[in-house]
């Protein structure tokens, strides 16, 4: 029963069932004992994933936090994370430099993203180099009357925003940015825990 709970009340298992879920409130986690706070979202794709353990990256190294930023070593890029996570499916997203469309990383030819010097974070602006090359995806991309595109959330896609000034990103997973205070250091610590092996502490009427 008690691991019946624990599943319940992952931060996977509480979005799918509300649809939405804030930074905020104590976590725990499945395979770390200590409590945390959950502080923002970070998007994370199957490409990132890829990315990162190309790179060597440990999730669970040493993090360099900034106000909405966060990277995995010296060497990796900033990455941008968010506080509210909600569903994307079918919503309309305008594409431009204040949006994050990650999902579709995996989908775009190589031969086009080398076109295009491809940075990661991938962002609106370099996607409609993309578009204008004539990478054309009718079922991803529609065209405005004033020439912009949009982009339509898919199943299993959410919208991650309220982070750096009005930047979305859209994605179809995510990492759980945590911050505790180290015991030993007595200095505030991070880590970086996946959406389903973070736990709401829920309040003690909400437990039973």
């Amino acid at each position: 029963m008690v691991h019946s709970h624990i599943h319940k009340s992952s931060l996977f298992n509480l979005l799918n069932e509300t649809g939405m879920q804030q930074a905020e409130g104590r976590v725990r986690s499945k395979s770390l004992l200590e409590e945390m706070s959950l502080i923002g979202f970070i998007p994370y794709t199957d490409y990132y994933t890829i990315q990162l353990a190309l790179n060597s990256v440990d999730l669970n190294g040493h993090l360099y936090v900034a106000p909405n930023l966060v990277k995995f070593s010296k060497d990796t890029p900033a990455y941008p994370y968010f506080r509210t996570i909600t569903k994307a499916t079918g919503k309309q997203y305008r594409i431009d430099g204040k949006l994050y469309i990650d999902p579709i990383l995996d989908e775009i030819p190589s031969c086009i993203l080398q076109y295009a010097h491809f940075k990661q974070p991938f962002n609106g602006n370099q996607l409609l180099k993309m578009i204008y090359k004539k990478w054309d995806k009718k079922d991803l991309f529609s065209k405005n009357e004033d020439g912009s595109y949009n982009y339509t959330g898919r199943e299993g896609e959410w919208e991650l925003s309220h982070g750096l000034g009005n930047m979305i990103s859209i994605s179809n997973n995510f990492l759980c940015l945590c911050s505790y205070m180290n015991k030993v250091t007595g200095t505030p610590s991070y880590a970086v825990l996946t959406s389903d092996d973070t736990i709401r502490v829920l309040p003690e009427n909400e437990e039973e």
